[in-house]
């Protein structure tokens, strides 16, 4: 059996590691329940609690109630913000709004929780515009901000963010890193190496950010007089695997070679790319191939992927996570995102180069 110097120095260190990581950010168990919850004796706790108290970083109320001190400094609480997102939201893009909100955070001295949600009236998501001192809300839809939702975010006071999705017409303050009109910026390098036929290939299921980059092509196209054709199935699923069968299919049904096809995703890219490339079509040569966003792999893949560069999130979400510590103002209706963005030319593009050459359709 342990010593109880021992036993007392891990409740120590066990309450002070979840007191960092915001475990108690709503409210601190009294002591039996936290003698439960660490699975050591109560007087071991007393013991660690009596330390933590002397020390400044617990406080009891008149009640003897336990609670966390208020104000800054070592002896004040920390701040909690939550990142609040979809349990299906495990892509590498969740994963970039995930750690772009950490870093802000750490940056001012606030600790994150995620917290996940499985549907849209999921109790949890109530919970954590009352407990935190902030949220960051990842959207997969703007449907997803109901008046159901908006009105929970207002009768709770909660500094609430949504991610991914522009919904600040609602009143809700937003982050996007993606601006619909940077398109251009993408559609213009086709253009200039002389594509008049750009297609449009989407394997995601629908919802405003596609239907924004969708329709963004479609205007480029009406308004510069190109051709081109959009595949955007019904049973899309951001599957790799569809995006190899739905190009292989199109090439064999009559794409031209000499043509640019417009990936909506960076899994329609990597799928159309190898197809292309089992096809015997020499990529950036004879078909270009491009992507909104390369979610950071463009430069890395072979050929190098010509895109809209992924930014890091940190640098758009700092003004949120300012505004939830109390440090800034942040007005309604209010929209963060990038003036414009980066575009990476890669191996991927090069000059049309009109000339038909037959493709085995028997494969």
């Amino acid at each position: 059996m342990a010593r109880p110097d021992t036993e007392s120095r891990l409740a120590l260190d066990l309450i002070r590691q979840r007191l960092m990581h915001g475990d108690y950010a709503h409210r601190l168990p009294g002591e039996r329940q936290l003698a439960a919850g660490l699975a050591l004796s109560r007087p071991t706790v007393r013991k660690a609690i009596t330390q933590l108290l002397a020390e400044g970083v617990l406080m009891r109320d008149a009640s003897g109630r336990l609670h966390l001190p208020s104000g800054e400094g070592d002896g004040g609480r920390r701040k909690v913000i939550a990142f609040l997102h979809e349990g299906v939201s495990l892509a590498r893009e969740a994963a970039a709004w995930r750690d772009g909100v950490y870093a802000a955070a750490e940056k001012r001295g606030l600790t994150v929780r995620s917290v996940v949600f499985e549907h849209d009236d999921d109790p949890r998501i109530g919970a954590a515009f009352s407990r935190y001192d902030g949220v960051f809300l990842l959207l997969r839809s703007r449907d997803q901000a109901t008046p159901r939702l908006l009105k929970q975010i207002q009768e709770s006071g909660a500094r609430v963010a949504a991610l991914d999705q522009d919904c600040s017409a609602l009143g809700l303050r937003s982050v996007i890193v993606f601006p619909s009109g940077s398109v251009a910026k993408l559609l213009d390098h086709l253009r200039e190496l002389g594509h008049r036929k750009i297609h449009c290939l989407n394997i995601q299921p629908s919802n405003p950010v596609i239907e924004s980059r969708i329709e963004a092509w479609r205007s480029y196209l009406a308004k510069h007089g190109l051709e081109g054709e959009e595949y955007s199935p019904a049973t899309a699923n951001n599957d790799l695997a569809a995006a190899y069968r739905q190009v292989g299919a199109r090439i064999r049904k009559g794409w031209q070679r000499d043509c640019a096809i417009y990936c909506v995703t960076l899994q329609a890219a990597i799928g159309a790319m190898r197809t292309l490339y089992e096809l015997g079509v020499r990529i950036g040569e004879e078909v270009s191939v491009c992507v909104v966003n390369d979610e950071g792999l463009g430069p890395y893949l072979v050929p190098s992927l010509t895109a809209l560069q992924m930014p890091s999130r940190q640098k758009y979400v700092q003004k949120a996570v300012d505004w939830m510590a109390g440090l800034a103002e942040w007005k309604t209706p209010s929209l963060m995102q990038p003036r414009e963005a980066r575009l990476f030319i890669g191996e991927s593009t090069g000059p049309r180069k009109p000339r038909r050459v037959s493709i085995d359709r028997t494969s």
